[in-house]
C-alpha cells in the first residue's frame, strides 16, 4: 500500500487527501485480487459428504485410509503422511514397503490420530468412509481441505482410486493405468480362455480351525478373479447370504458339499506365496485333500492385495503364472 504523507500547511492537504485516496483504492483491490487468484487455485471435487474445495495442485497430501497411499502413489502422488503399517509389512510388496519406510504416520488402522495429521500440515487430507465417518471429517476439514470417497463395495479401489485421482489433479494418469491393465487382462482372458472356464473356487481363511470362507464376486478379492478374470464359479459354491460382505465362513464338515465342484481352487497368499498358518493348516486336513482340486494339484496360493491398476497388474502377472500356465499344462 502507498505510504500517506505526514500533513503540511494547507495547501498541500489536497494532495494528501488523494493520495490517501489512491491508498484505499489499492487496499480494497487487493482481497478482489486475492480472492480470485485463490478462485483460480481451487476446484470443487464430488465426496461422500459433499462438495469440497480442493487445491488445483496439491503440494502436502496426507492419506487417512488404508489403502489411500498406494492409490495416491499410483498416480505419481507421494503423500506426507499415511498410517502406520508396520504391524502388516509382510503382507506388502517391495515397492510398498520401499514407500511406507520414511513417511510419517498418523496413527494406525481404525485409530486416526488427529494431531499428528494436523502436524504433518497437509493442504489436502484423503482417504476413504470405511475409516473416516462424517464425524471425523468434520475434525479433518478444520485441518485442511479433506476429500472422503466410497465406492460400491468394502475395498472398491477401481471407484476410490478414481476419485482420489481426480482430487490431486492426477485422473489423466489413472485413466492411463486403466487402459494398460484392460489391454493386459484382454490378452490373458484370449489366451487362457479355456482354464477361465473350468469351474473355480476363491477361499481365504475361516473363523474356526480346518473351516475357510468362500470370496464372491461382490468382495475385492472375489471381483478380481470372478468379474475382471471372468472365472466360472463352481456350482458347488452356495449363494451369497449377503451381497454386502463378498464373503462366506464355511464350517470344515462342509468342505466337500461346497468345494467339491470346483476343479480350480485359488486361495489368499503374501507377496511370496506363502498362506496363513490357518489357511495352511485348512489344506491339510483329510476333508480338503481328497477334493478334486486338491488331489489333481490345482489348489493355488495368489497374492491378491490389490489396491489400484498398478498392483492389479501385478495381480495379473501372478494368476498368469502361479495359476493359468500350470492349469494349462495340467
Amino acid at each position: 500500500m502507498p505510504r500517506v504523507a505526514p500533513l503540511r500547511p494547507r495547501l498541500a492537504v489536497p494532495l494528501t487527501v488523494a493520495l490517501l485516496l489512491v491508498g484505499l483504492t489499492a487496499c480494497s483491490a487487493e482481497p478482489a485480487d486475492t480472492a480470485a487468484a485463490d478462485a483460480a487455485d481451487t476446484r470443487t471435487v464430488e465426496t461422500a459428504y459433499g462438495e469440497v474445495e480442493v487445491p488445483t495442485e496439491p503440494l502436502r497430501v496426507v492419506a487417512v485410509s488404508y489403502d489411500t497411499p498406494w492409490q495416491l502413489a499410483a498416480v505419481g502422488v507421494t503423500p506426507v503422511a499415511m498410517q502406520d503399517y508396520s504391524a502388516y509389512a509382510e503382507s506388502f510388496t517391495a515397492d510398498q514397503q520401499e514407500l511406507i519406510a520414511d513417511t510419517d504416520t498418523v496413527g494406525a488402522f481404525f485409530d486416526l490420530n488427529i494431531e499428528a495429521v494436523m502436524a504433518a500440515e497437509p493442504d489436502l487430507i484423503v482417504g476413504d468412509v470405511l475409516e473416516i465417518d462424517e464425524a471425523t471429517f468434520e475434525e479433518l476439514s478444520k485441518i485442511a481441505p479433506t476429500a472422503i470417497f466410497e465406492g460400491e463395495y468394502r475395498g472398491d479401489w477401481r471407484v476410490i482410486g478414481a476419485s482420489i485421482a481426480d482430487a490431486v489433479g492426477n485422473a489423466d494418469a489413472f485413466d492411463s493405468a486403466e487402459a494398460a491393465y484392460d489391454e493386459e487382462l484382454a490378452r490373458v482372458q484370449e489366451e487362457y480362455a479355456d482354464v477361465i472356464e473350468r469351474p473355480w473356487a476363491a477361499i481365504g481363511d475361516g473363523d474356526v480351525e480346518g473351516g475357510f470362507s468362500v470370496l464372491y464376486p461382490g468382495g475385492s478379492v472375489g471381483a478380481l478373479f470372478f468379474d475382471d478374470l471372468g472365472a466360472t464359479l463352481a456350482p458347488s459354491i452356495p449363494e451369497e447370504e449377503d451381497g454386502d460382505k463378498g464373503w462366506m465362513y464355511i464350517s470344515p464338515e462342509l468342505t466337500t458339499t461346497v468345494l467339491g465342484g470346483a476343479e480350480i481352487i485359488v486361495t489368499g497368499a503374501n507377496p511370496a506365496g506363502e498362506l496363513s498358518a490357518s489357511l495352511a493348516g485348512t489344506l491339510t486336513t483329510p476333508l480338503f485333500t481328497e477334493l478334486p482340486a486338491s488331489a489333481s494339484g490345482q489348489v493355488y496360493g495368489v497374492w491378491s492385495s490389490v489396491t489400484d491398476y498398478g498392483t492389479a497388474l501385478e495381480w495379473l502377472e501372478s494368476v498368469e503364472q502361479t495359476v493359468l500356465i500350470p492349469a494349462s499344462a495340467s
